[in-house]
């Protein structure tokens, strides 16, 4: 096995979106992207409802469901908890965007998806939004994340600020102190040849670097009007702290559909 197979192989592609504005200041790099209508319609067409509803693990609970159903009374129980099914709300549809747009399009490689962990369809889980890997050239490193969405008219939108807000979350995540535990969460979910592999590279190289070389992202989901100050002053505060070998990618996407409506956009409730 080559060094680019067992680092992971290419993710199916979306069409681009618009980068309308981005810089650099030294590690820590960001940029504003418009999806456009395409884009839009080639994501609900799969990935991002995939991503929102795990909609293959869905599939087949509601199959052994139906299954161990032998009556008309217990085919329309399950049937009726079916129809009952709450939607996810705006910021779950937003996290699974970023993840689908990740990987798409900055080699990021997921080992388990993330619906699957939570305990009920509205928990929002502990610690880093974005736990996985970091493919390119041939190697991997370990990435970390977070994901912010707002339809707030102010810029930057107030999730991207004070203690709370996703910065200060990512400049946490450049120290150690968490890494371990992220770490244990993503090694005992490498469960292919390939995730394994990926993983080995990537904390190889954090051992390496004394727990340095790593890769973060911090993703604004936006359904405003794209606007810089969104993330080049806060891309200058993380600069301070994110320093070489460590990376950091700051995007703002910008959708136009409001925020309100991305969990009816995506459909992810039709699991057959």
């Amino acid at each position: 096995m080559g060094e680019d197979s067992a680092v992971g192989g290419v993710a199916p592609r979306i069409s681009q979106g618009i980068e309308v504005y981005g810089g650099t200041d030294g590690a820590v790099s960001w940029s504003g992207v418009e999806l456009t209508a395409d884009v839009m319609r080639e994501l609900a067409a799969g990935p991002w409802a995939e991503r929102v509803g795990d909609l293959d693990a869905s599939r087949d609970l509601v199959t052994e469901l139906r299954s161990l159903a032998t009556t008309d009374m217990e085919t329309q129980f399950i049937s009726t908890l079916l129809e009952s099914e709450p939607e996810p709300l705006p910021w779950q549809v937003g996290e699974a965007l970023a993840e689908v747009l990740l990987e798409n399009w900055h080699g990021a490689l997921w080992v388990w998806d993330g619906a699957r962990d939570r305990r009920t369809r509205k928990a929002s889980l502990p610690g880093a939004d974005l736990v996985g890997l970091c493919v390119a050239d041939g190697s991997a490193r370990l990435l970390f994340g977070e994901v912010k969405s707002s339809s707030q008219a102010a810029s930057p939108p107030g999730v991207m600020t004070g203690s709370d807000g996703m910065i200060e979350q990512l400049k946490r995540l450049a120290g150690k102190d968490d890494h371990l535990t992220l770490m244990k969460w993503l090694r005992s979910r490498c469960l292919t040849a390939e995730h394994k592999a990926a993983y080995h590279t990537a904390a190889g190289r954090w051992v390496k670097s004394r727990g340095a070389d790593i890769q973060l992202f911090g993703c604004l989901v936006r359904d405003t009007v794209p606007e810089p100050k969104d993330l080049s002053d806060r891309a200058a505060v993380l600069a301070k702290t994110v320093v070489e070998p460590m990376h950091a990618l700051l995007t703002a996407w910008y959708l136009p559909v409001a925020m309100k409506t991305w969990p009816k956009h995506v459909g992810v409730l039709d699991v057959g």
